[in-house]
């Protein structure tokens, strides 16, 4: 039995071995199980539920909730391969080479002539998936301490169906997405554990609620496992999951903050080390009228100092963002928009290890980047239809000069500016943008049962003109709780 096998089989069976204690603690000590309550995921973990105790659960009694999705997507796939560098026939050298973005060979099966070396390959290919979200197995207990102060515990697992890479004999390992403890009253909530992080939350919800939340979108790693990404990339970053400790003041006048500290995250293979944990924070108003009108805006932001392993701690850089949009309810026609810009970020999601994040260059420089993203649904009786469009755009980096140390001493080089020949001729193509469109067709059987239809179209452009196009088209069902 291989390592990852057995911590696999060990893991399920101890969530059997907790569950079964759950449900003879309902058996012996009066703990109730009560329905389901929203997903922390259709309901952000940071946003407090009502205090006051549930309809006949007495203060403190247990409570016992579960919460979930289940189901599959069959996804085709479509369109161009990754650019080619551009090879000099004469000398054998590269004379441009694209990086940073798209979807690259080492993520897909390209389908290349090998009469014709120079012509940009294909992908076609048809998954079994997870949908954006993939399997999620969530469960909790509750205690309401006094009528207005309650006490949650919440564990979340997430799974794949598909298999990394095609190969059906890798494991499919269980993620514990989220993790955390919470006490709530009149005076706010604190929230100890993994959980969502703040930084750019808001324009995922809008993607989850109007777009592919019961759909995929844009599957990113179109070989390897994991679940889709929706509008995530093309003009979306994904927040992710981290240990905090986030504190939310209660609504006043329909405004709420939301103020935490997350574990640090190093950019690797650049700057290596933290010191400072991660500050985010978000502001959001909400307003309601008549029996469907909604409107919920939000502002939030990161911060990450980062440092150099081995070096002094005056050598460091600032990785932040900043985010903001809204989304507005008038009966079944729902609207939502966001934004984001800042320093270090990357394309799909904060802070994320890759080279539109920051140069290979010896200084590292962090590049500054941006997103776009509007989002439409209209929903009628059973049918929710979705449309959105979404943008995502790094700045090239201008040149510069560094001093690095040899064996023969320091010596001051030239860095050419991005999409500049280097001393060799050679010139590298960054990403210049990553364009998404969507369309979605939702049919709810029931409040619990799910079928969708999807296509997305990515368009990626880099700085030298070289392009990728490629179609992506779902359907699935999924079964939630």
């Amino acid at each position: 039995m291989n390592h990852r096998t057995a911590s696999g089989r060990i893991l399920f069976s101890a969530v059997s071995v907790l569950i079964a204690c759950l449900v003879a603690r309902v058996a012996a000590a009066n703990v109730d199980l009560v329905a389901a309550t929203p997903s922390p995921v259709d309901r952000p973990s940071s946003a407090p539920r009502e205090a006051a105790p549930e309809a006949g659960i007495a203060v403190g009694t247990w409570e016992v909730f579960t919460d979930g999705r289940m189901g599959g997507f069959a996804s085709y796939v479509n369109g161009d391969a990754y650019p080619l560098t551009t090879i000099d026939q004469t000398t054998g050298n590269p004379i441009r080479t694209p990086f940073g973005g798209g979807i690259n060979n080492n993520q897909a099966n390209p389908i290349a002539d090998p009469s014709m070396p120079t012509l940009q390959p294909k992908l076609e290919s048809w998954r079994i998936r997870s949908g954006f979200l993939g399997n999620i197995l969530g469960f909790g207990v509750r205690m309401h301490l006094t009528p207005y102060t309650t006490l949650t515990a919440y564990l979340q697992y997430w799974a794949d169906i598909e298999s990394e890479s095609r190969r059906k004999y890798v494991p499919a390992l269980v993620d514990a997405r989220q993790g955390y403890a919470r006490v709530e009253g009149r005076w706010g909530s604190v929230t100890v554990g993994r959980q969502l992080t703040l930084f750019s939350r808001g324009a995922v919800e809008i993607d989850f609620l109007y777009g592919h939340g019961y759909s995929m979108g844009f599957p990113t790693a179109v070989d390897s496992n994991g679940p889709a990404a929706g509008h995530i990339g093309t003009g979306v970053l994904g927040p992710g999951f981290a240990g905090g400790i986030l504190y939310s003041t209660p609504k006043l006048a329909g405004i709420q903050l939301n103020v935490s500290v997350f574990d640090p995250v190093a950019l690797q293979g650049a700057w290596d080390r933290t010191k400072e944990p991660r500050p985010e924070a978000e502001l959001t108003y909400d307003l309601a009228w008549g029996y469907t009108g909604k409107l919920h805006v939000f502002v939030n932001g990161a911060y990450q100092r980062v440092y150099r392993i081995g070096e002094p701690d005056a050598t460091n850089e600032a990785a932040y963002g900043a985010g903001g949009g809204a989304r507005v309810e008038a009966g079944p026609v729902h609207l939502g928009f966001a934004g984001h810009w800042g320093q270090g970020l990357g394309l799909y999601y904060a802070l994320e290890t890759t080279e539109a994040a920051y140069d290979a260059s010896p200084l590292h420089r962090l590049r500054k980047s941006f997103g776009l993203y509007g989002q439409a649904q209209v929903s009628i009786r059973k049918f929710d239809v979705n449309a959105g469009v979404g943008y995502a755009g790094v700045t090239p980096l201008p040149a510069t000069s560094a001093t690095i140390n040899t064996a023969s001493g320091p010596m001051t080089v030239m860095i050419p500016a991005d999409g500049d020949a280097d001393m060799n001729g050679s010139r590298q193509s960054l990403i210049k943008y990553q364009l998404g469109i969507s369309g979605v067709v939702v049919y709810h059987v029931s409040p619990h049962l799910h079928v969708s239809a999807d296509y997305f179209r990515a368009n990626f452009q880099w700085q030298l003109g070289e392009t990728q196009n490629v179609n992506f088209a779902s359907l699935g069902m999924l079964l939630t709780w």
